[in-house]
């Protein structure tokens, strides 16, 4: 889908501008505001996420979806192309479906990272490593599959371990993109929030989800509040699954994006999704996922303090001698002023 000109985006943005005075019972159409006046009061961010989301309308509106259910469906090429988003109210299998994503990509060679925080990845998923993370931690880059079990931490720590992490990841594949990774991102609205490609506190995670590709690295996002995440993370993705949701706005919010399908949503069961790819929509369904594999606790290698070694130099007896030096300065200097 072509991001909408900056042209179109200033137009709507204006419009919207004015639409709010009138509300305000102020039209005053004369007013031509200037463009960091709609940026800063966000008619900009607003104007270009309705033109997106007509964009889709006019590619889906219309489109009748299969009505009888499939298997799982998913493209693992166009995972590794672009970013798969599943949402769906709670308890509807979200995880169920990235879990499944998970050990197809696992199979093929793909090292899956999963930041967990609620620890059902670390009973129920097939990987079997994973590391309990601490607040301030600095995440290692694994050499395999590993769940980062983040269940301590509040929603800002974890924005910040991720972040941090993914710096690193982004820096490591600069110089070595040989190895391929898939991360997953339960709770994707704490990294990916509405301002997320504007603010300096996100700036790590929006890179992998801009360029990652490039650079052998995908990903995959969960939330139960599509409408809270950003718009550039539900661009991006190539892969929707849809679960059961009953909630007007969210309704309305997927109908701007998949037609007349929206109206299946809250009539589905669990286990059941709206399945969008490329412009196609049909239905798929999941069973619960359950994995037999034993997992592995891996730690953080703690940091230890360097020792002294038996050839450091002991500066006492050193600043002994230059006292006893310079005293011995002082007396002569004193001798021949007598």
């Amino acid at each position: 889908m072509a991001t909408p000109r900056k042209s179109e985006i200033l137009l709507k943005a204006i419009e919207l501008f004015h639409n709010e005075r009138c509300k305000n019972g102020d039209p005053a159409f004369a007013i031509t505001p200037t463009e960091q006046e709609l940026a800063e009061n966000g008619f900009i961010q607003t104007a270009r996420s309705s033109l997106m989301r007509d964009q889709y309308r006019s590619q889906v509106e219309g489109k009748d979806y299969v009505e009888n259910f499939a298997d799982f469906q998913f493209d693992d090429a166009e995972a590794m192309r672009t970013t798969s988003f599943v949402s769906g109210s709670r308890g509807v299998g979200k995880s169920d479906v990235c879990m499944r994503i998970a050990e197809q990509l696992q199979n093929e060679g793909i090292t899956v990272i999963v930041f967990d925080p609620s620890c059902d990845w670390v009973k129920r998923s097939s990987i079997e490593q994973y590391l309990t993370v601490k607040p301030f931690s600095d995440l290692p880059i694994p050499e395999t599959s590993t769940i980062f079990d983040i269940s301590r931490l509040t929603p800002n720590e974890a924005q910040r371990s991720v972040e941090r992490f993914c710096k690193t990841l982004f820096e490591f594949q600069i110089d070595n993109s040989v190895e391929r990774f898939y991360i997953i991102f339960e709770e994707a609205q704490i990294y990916f929030p509405l301002a997320a490609l504007s603010s300096k506190n996100t700036q790590n995670t929006m890179r992998l989800l801009t360029v990652g590709r490039n650079f052998n690295v995908s990903m995959g996002a969960i939330s139960q509040f599509p409408a809270l995440v950003s718009k550039e993370l539900i661009k991006h993705s190539g892969q929707v699954w849809i679960g059961c949701c009953a909630e007007p706005n969210t309704v309305r919010y997927w109908g701007g994006i998949i037609g007349k399908s929206a109206e299946k949503l809250k009539d589905l069961q669990n286990g059941e999704f709206v399945y969008y790819c490329r412009n196609k929509i049909s239905l798929t369904e999941i069973a619960p996922y359950e994995s037999e594999v034993r997992k592995t606790q891996i730690q953080i290698p703690e940091v230890q303090p360097t020792q002294p070694t038996n050839q450091s130099i002991n500066i006492i007896p050193l600043a002994k001698l230059f006292i006893l030096l310079g005293f011995a300065v002082l007396v002569l200097y004193s001798l021949r002023g007598m």
